[in-house]
């Protein structure tokens, strides 16, 4: 291979000229910003015009052994960044062809010769005495063919350029890539070196998840279902199949003190291609800034149309300081474990991030969002925790109304606060904001769930399991609805594929399957200990199956732990209704509507609570719950 010293010293295509020593590309004339590693690239690939470039060499002149690098990685955005510049399809090239898994090749014309690298074919010079001149009469009929042309070309421009009845597309069609309904986003890689760092590559994922689900096409898979493929070695095809997608988002993260590089690239699935590619750069504090440019490119580059409203979204971001975002990171990856001592860590880390910056819109509406979940653990006295998340999630909406999250969280401690009607318009007021985001479309259908309204939660699920195609997550609350709504059969089925033991101890139990109800709590119990919710569940199971004696000991168990932590009335409801203790049980439900526990939510149709209905206190409770007609 020769050396940039030896080529021309300016190398022509198009409407660019590059100088191979200086590395400086031209357009028309006009400086274009390009230089590192795209412009060796393109270098090599000039140089060697009509010849393959292999994905080896590239490695080996750019990317040494000793370079601690993703070379996959490195190389994609690189080539990304270089089709930008010079406006190529990796589809349709008109300069780089991409050979598949293989290299590339320059194909367009350099200094004047032919496609794919052709050097240009000699002119022969003619001879003087060769060269006749026309007689009168073919100068005439020179001048009638000129105006016969010209007007043909006059009205092929008519026809091409107002397109009159669909000539200009039939003559030359032009190549659309289909559109891309459905997205997944891949966890991006920690570049960093510091395990330490993986909550910011994380953080940074599953904020492009959120606003790419902002959009209202296409659906992006969900942050549950994304996850398990961090550190895959699956293929895109595989990973494509499995998520039921028709591209995917890879790329890396890099932070080095208050910097932040981002590099990116969007591939389309089947057939597998490249689409686009990009790097950015900002300060830690304009990072929410820098995520919404990743989403708006994408969206433009697959051809989604923004509303107004969602442009404005796109654009309404103000700066964070750095340490508060840092903060917030942290908290969103402790919140997603969600047992109790990580959300405990996560709410501290969000009002740190509120602290140091107490106009972070985000910050307050992760900390409502773990509360409620905190909540819902019932290790916590609901009633207690209740004012915190809704003065969050109120002053999250304060700072930044259109924000869906907070929207979410508003909705589920309406629940708590039996304010159903105004629940069910903060959820659909979510789902409008971001049609794609599953913690609303799941919160929603849990909701219509607890009120009865199974076909619609079943609606709801259908969109989240489009949103979460691999997690059980999705699975499990299929279940719940065929649990609730009688189909115990197919309940316990669903519970068994959703791998969710809890659940299937209570279809056992409603199904008076009691040994395999003890075995699936059991189970439970092996993986979280004895918590008070698999003692109180067990205690249902044992008092039901006519282990009074069993059953009464696990309520003593329970009232022994009460009196060092809190234990939610709903679970001493629920043993007491094993032990036919009607009277008990609903003076812990009475109790446990004074305290809002989550428990209680579904009460209108559980159906361990048959044995109560006919009672005239259960009826009072359900009306102080405030259900709905």
């Amino acid at each position: 291979m020769q050396n940039s010293t030896s080529l021309p010293p300016t190398l022509r295509f198009g409407v660019f000229e590059l100088d191979p020593r200086a590395g400086e590309l031209r357009k028309k004339g006009m400086k274009i910003r390009l230089q590192g590693q795209p412009v060796e690239i393109l270098v090599m690939l000039l140089e060697r015009a009509g010849e393959t470039i292999t994905r080896e060499e590239l490695q080996k002149k750019l990317w040494p052994a000793d370079t601690f690098v993703d070379f996959e990685h490195g190389l994609n955005n690189a080539m990304g960044r270089l089709r930008a510049v010079l406006d190529d399809d990796a589809e349709s090239p008109h300069f780089i062809e991409t050979l598949p898994r293989h290299g590339y090749r320059f194909i367009g014309a350099v200094n004047g010769g032919g496609g794919n690298g052709a050097e240009p074919t000699a002119l022969t010079e003619a001879q003087p005495d060769a060269v006749k001149k026309p007689a009168p009469h073919s100068r005439i009929g020179t001048r009638l063919a000129a105006v016969g042309l010209l007007g043909l070309a006059v009205a092929a421009a008519l026809l091409l350029g107002v397109n009159v009845r669909g000539w200009r597309d039939r003559l030359f069609p032009r190549h659309t890539n289909p559109p891309v309904q459905a997205l997944a986003v891949l966890p991006l890689a920690n570049l960093s070196g510091d395990p330490e760092q993986e909550y910011f590559a994380d953080g940074m994922t599953e904020a492009l998840i959120t606003e790419l689900g902002k959009v209202s096409q296409p659906s992006v898979i969900s942050r549950q279902s994304i996850m398990q493929y961090k550190g895959s070695k699956k293929s895109l095809q595989q990973i494509g199949r499995e998520l039921n997608v028709d591209a995917v988002l890879e790329g890396a993260v890099e932070r080095s003190g208050d910097r932040v590089r981002v590099s990116v690239h969007l591939e389309r699935v089947s057939p597998e291609s490249q689409v686009w590619a990009n790097e950015y750069s900002s300060n830690i504090g304009d990072v929410m800034g820098l995520e919404d440019d990743i989403a708006r490119a994408i969206s433009d580059e697959i051809q989604v149309r923004l509303t107004p409203d969602e442009r404005i979204r796109f654009a309404n971001r103000r700066p964070v300081k750095p340490e508060a975002h840092d903060d917030f990171l942290r908290a969103e990856f402790l919140v997603e474990k969600r047992n109790e001592r990580d959300l405990l860590a996560g709410i501290t880390y969000f009002k740190k991030a509120i602290e140091n910056d107490p106009a972070y819109a985000r910050a307050y509406a992760g900390l409502a969002w773990a509360l409620v979940n905190l909540a819902h653990l019932g290790t916590h006295r609901t009633k207690d925790i209740l004012p915190q998340a809704r003065a969050a999630a109120d002053k999250a909406l304060e700072l930044d109304p259109s924000m869906d999250e907070a929207h979410v969280s508003r909705a589920m401690i309406l629940l708590l606060e039996w304010n159903w009607f105004e629940a069910e318009k903060e959820h659909r007021l979510a789902l409008t904001l971001a049609p794609n985001s599953w913690d609303a479309h799941s919160s929603y259908a849990w909701y219509l769930l607890k009120l009865g309204r199974f076909d619609e939660a079943r609606a709801q699920i259908k969109y989240a399991e489009e949103l979460d195609p691999v997690s059980p997550l999705s699975r499990s609350l299929l279940a719940y609805v065929d649990l609730l709504s009688g189909q115990t059969d197919l309940a316990i089925e669903e519970f068994k594929n959703s791998d969710w033991d809890l659940g299937l101890g209570f279809a056992y139990g409603v199904k008076k399957m009691y040994p395999d109800a003890d075995a699936a709590f059991q189970r439970v119990a092996s993986r979280w200990g004895r918590e008070p919710v698999v003692v109180a569940n067990l205690a249902w199971v044992y008092g039901l199956a006519g282990r009074k004696h069993d059953a009464q000991k696990l309520i003593d168990e329970l009232n022994e732990v009460a009196r060092h932590r809190y234990v939610a009335p709903a679970l001493f409801m629920n043993a007491y209704l094993g032990l036919g203790d009607k009277d008990a049980a609903l003076t812990w439900m009475e109790r446990g509507i004074e305290e809002h526990d989550p428990g209680l939510i579904g009460s209108r149709v559980y159906p361990i609570l048959d044995p109560l209905r006919s009672e005239p206190r259960f009826q009072a409770a359900l009306r102080r719950m405030n259900f709905p007609p």
